[in-house]
């Protein structure tokens, strides 16, 4: 059985966060945990967290729970497409109150079709 290092899957999160442009107040919206839970595992505090927590980050960073695991992930494995990355870009020129009101919007909009739709649901990695 592979020992999983609690620092480096909190460092892994916070990397991969940083990578989706996202605060931690976006992504513990995006795995729905807390912001507090998202921070105590990024600094390593949280001992014995659940696979399922762990697999809800690792959906909301579009990455594999293997990914968030490993010792020393790749840094050149996570490359945004082309299309987030614009849309990232857009959204900052936004402005913050407006940004934030498009991506919950877009997340509804998700969300809906991922419970509508089976065929869009996101399949485990």
């Amino acid at each position: 059985m592979k020992m999983i290092n609690i620092k480096s899957v909190g460092t892994n999160i916070a990397d991969f966060r940083h990578k989706n442009n996202l605060t931690q107040e976006q992504l513990a919206e995006l795995a729905n945990l807390s912001t507090n839970y998202i921070a105590r595992v990024e600094r390593g505090e949280i001992q014995n967290f659940s696979a399922i927590n762990l697999l809800k980050i690792a959906e909301a960073l579009d990455v594999s729970v293997d990914e968030l695991s490993e010792s020393i992930h790749k840094k050149e494995a996570f490359k945004p497409q082309p299309y987030r990355k614009e849309l990232n870009r857009l959204l900052d020129k936004m402005g913050h109150e407006t940004g934030e009101l498009l991506s919950q919007s877009f997340i509804r909009t998700i969300r809906l079709i991922q419970s509508h739709n089976p065929k869009h649901k996101k399949s485990g990695k």
